[in-house]
């Protein structure tokens, strides 16, 4: 008796452990196209997501039951192909309310309401920039646009472009201490400053920092902080459209000013640039100054095209190698065009000039 007794008290015990741990999440999908959809819970590894669960829509509704000893990151994933939605949703001992109807609303927990509230303030300033793009473009087609709606709709876009990554900055840095945060540090930590990732990665532990994809984002702010402005360039070296090695240091140095553009011939934003960056070669080429193209290309065939096509007829270098290429490590390149420009001792003065900027630096410089 008393044996049966004590094997009762451990299962009870048992039980009340297994209760505080379970959780489950019930969802309502009031889109009739989702009827009989699968719906999945996925985890994200390094580089992949990870199905761990799934079951399907059934007369607008879905359910999973579970136990976590902890609040976990995870997706929800409602349908799969063509026709599919995803929403975060961290896992936790309780119930999770989810409703979509085109977008996710997450009830049940503090951590999943503040984060619904927070997807409902950036949907609202991106359907704000949407509306200001279409403003601007629609002013271009009709041939209305002014200078002063120019100024106005880009200070505009500029006002709420910052808020949006106040609010990103805000909230990452605030929930940086969970796996939500950790994972939106990851994936948008290029939209903040140097300053601000150096922060909110100093609130994390050295086995967060060690991660494949927060040590290349570590990786990236020490290469940014090598190159920034009032630092000595980084020199390397590549082939030249002859073959021959060449490198940056060959060019620096020697009393002119160099430009030194990072492009690509499959890069259209590179392309519309370079007639400005030609205008500018020519009309101070003799005044000390000098380009080295760095080319991102992969094809050595288009590389050379694209430079007789867009008329480059200073130095140029590439490894061939795309976004492998070792300068993007070193100048901590995330979207080309990137330019540096660097005085006549090799020491970067400034980056990204393009269009009117370049030719207005390069007229203070040469005067």
């Amino acid at each position: 008796m008393k044996k049966i007794l004590f094997i009762s008290i451990i299962a009870l015990i048992f039980a009340a452990c297994q209760n505080k741990s379970a959780y489950t999440i019930h969802g309502t999908i009031p889109d009739e196209t989702y009827e009989g959809q699968p719906v999945f819970i996925e985890k994200w590894t390094d580089s992949v997501m990870v199905k761990v669960d799934s079951t399907n829509i059934e007369n607008g509704k879905f359910q999973f039951k579970g136990n976590t000893k902890h609040s976990v990151l995870r997706f929800i994933t409602l349908g799969e192909n063509d026709k599919k939605d995803r929403s975060i949703v961290m896992v936790e001992p309780g119930q999770v309310n989810i409703t979509y109807d085109s977008i996710f609303h997450i009830t049940g927990s503090a951590i999943n309401e503040t984060y619904s509230d927070f997807n409902l303030k950036q949907r609202d300033l991106t359907t704000k920039i949407r509306t200001l793009s279409n403003q601007y473009n629609a002013a271009m087609s009709n041939e209305t646009m002014t200078e002063s709606l120019d100024t106005e709709l880009k200070s505009a876009y500029e006002k709420i472009a910052k808020e949006s990554k106040e609010l990103n900055y805000g909230f990452i840095k605030n929930n940086i201490d969970n796996e939500l945060g950790q994972y939106l540090f990851m994936t948008s930590s290029g939209m903040f400053d140097i300053d601000q990732q150096k922060e909110i990665l100093d609130m994390t532990d050295d086995e967060y920092k060690s991660k494949k994809n927060i040590k290349r984002i570590v990786d990236q702010i020490e290469a940014m902080e090598n190159v920034a402005e009032g630092k000595v360039f980084v020199d390397f070296t590549m082939k030249n459209p002859n073959g021959e090695y060449v490198s940056l240091s060959d060019y620096v140095g020697k009393d002119k000013y160099v430009f030194v553009d990072f492009w690509a011939s499959w890069c259209g934003p590179c392309r519309d640039e370079m007639p400005n960056v030609v205008n500018a070669y020519n009309k101070y080429k003799n005044k000390g100054f000098e380009i080295v193209g760095v080319s991102l290309d992969k094809d050595e065939d288009k590389w050379i095209q694209g430079i007789e096509d867009l008329n480059m007829t200073w130095p140029q270098m590439s490894d061939l190698k795309l976004w492998e290429s070792e300068v993007v490590g070193l100048y901590a390149i995330q979207s080309i065009p990137h330019t540096v420009l660097l005085d006549k001792e090799g020491k970067i003065i400034a980056k990204d000039l393009r269009g009117e900027e370049l030719d207005a630096k390069l007229a203070e410089l040469m005067n």
